[in-house]
């Protein structure tokens, strides 16, 4: 158990001093950043949409266009 305890000692050291692999880390956690903001607008723009429908009760003239029809001349 302590080769195992060694080897994580060792491969932190090795990425605190790899430039490098701080920037791919940086640029995760950015990239994360970023998807998170995406995931959150969406989801707010989403619930908007529905409590707009609610609002106006059209949600019965709207149609989901999936669009299957537009691949394949379907």
């Amino acid at each position: 158990m302590t080769r195992i305890g060694e080897d994580n000692v060792l491969m932190n050291w090795i990425k605190r001093l790899s430039p490098q692999h701080r920037d791919k880390e940086k640029e995760l956690v950015q990239a994360s950043g970023r998807v998170s903001v995406a995931i959150a607008r969406y989801r707010d723009m989403s619930k908007e949409i529905q409590e707009e429908i609610e609002r106006n009760k059209f949600a019965r003239f709207l149609v989901y266009d999936k669009g299957d029809q537009h691949h394949g001349g379907h």
